[in-house]
């Protein structure tokens, strides 16, 4: 069964006429009677009931019209899928972020990116930097929002999306939240709240050295696992941690966000895609991406 020979029984079914199906076909009256009647041998049931009055569907013929045009629907459809994918408006799209790209305009340019590619499954994962340069790399992933000059992204293109500066998470009803700027002193006797994981334990060691040329020392309190535990942790007054100073809108209740007297590294996110693995899909992305972030910092 062919789907020249769908089309051809579609159009005899709708006129119920040889000539005026064969024009709707723009073909001529002959190649429709063969195509017919090799579909009713191929299927062995009787279509359609000919006199040299009329032509009627016979009951098996009411039945293969729907069947026929589902068909014909299923293989329009995937074909403008298909056409979609190759110009890079349609498929699926895998992009994996760190919590710090909620802080960033990255919610409302992927917003806008599904507004604008309706035809396109965006798949978005929450995963640390070091597993998501692995999978950009292996093709799990397309794309990754990443913390820059964390780990090696050799053989990865990038571009950074967004720059935010470093500040001190404290419990909002701790005295020192009446301050404008807080000191190493002040905040050296407030235990440290941070992560197990490599970044984290990267950080410590740069507070660590930070606080010794104060002669001070960088007092750990809890360790946890869990990715955005520390907040909950600070919000219910066990300690302090750095944070970014864009992370307002993603922290609980009860946290104050104050600015250190010293500078710290601005948490950087890049993003990350892997150019041996480029499709015309994640092309689009990529541009409509930077696209935005021109746009926003112009």
């Amino acid at each position: 069964m062919r789907i020249r020979q769908l089309r051809y029984f579609k159009a005899l079914a709708e006129e119920l006429h040889f000539g005026k199906a064969a024009e709707k076909l723009h073909i001529q009256q002959p190649p429709l009677s063969r195509q017919i009647q090799k579909l009713e041998e191929e299927l062995e049931v009787t279509l359609f009931k000919r006199t040299n009055r009329k032509v009627e569907l016979t009951e098996e013929g009411r039945y293969f019209l729907k069947e026929a045009k589902e068909m014909l629907a299923v293989m329009d459809r995937s074909k403008t899928t298909l056409q979609a994918m190759g110009n890079g408006t349609a498929g699926k799209l895998k992009i994996s972020f760190i919590y710090l790209a909620l802080s960033s305009a990255f919610p409302h340019i992927m917003g806008d990116f599904i507004g604008q590619y309706p035809d396109v499954e965006v798949c978005l994962h929450d995963e640390n930097t070091y597993f998501q340069v692995n999978a950009v790399k292996e093709g799990t992933r397309h794309v990754g929002f990443v913390t820059m000059n964390l780990v090696d992204t050799k053989g990865l293109e990038s571009m950074i999306v967004h720059n935010s500066r470093t500040c001190a998470a404290i419990p909002a009803n701790h005295p020192l939240a009446k301050k404008d700027v807080l000191t190493l002193k002040d905040i050296s006797e407030l235990p440290y709240i941070c992560s197990t994981d490599s970044y984290c334990r990267m950080r410590v060691k740069e507070m660590q050295r930070i606080f010794a040329e104060k002669d001070l020392e960088l007092k750990i309190g809890m360790q946890y696992e869990r990715k955005h535990t520390g907040n909950v942790f600070v919000a219910a007054g066990h300690g302090w941690t750095v944070i970014n100073s864009d992370s307002a809108g993603t922290i609980p209740d009860g946290i104050a966000l104050k600015p250190l007297e010293i500078e710290l590294p601005p948490f950087e996110i890049g993003m990350i895609w892997n150019p041996e693995r480029i499709t015309p899909l994640v092309q689009n992305f990529i541009e409509f991406y930077r696209e935005r972030i021109e746009r926003n910092s112009a």
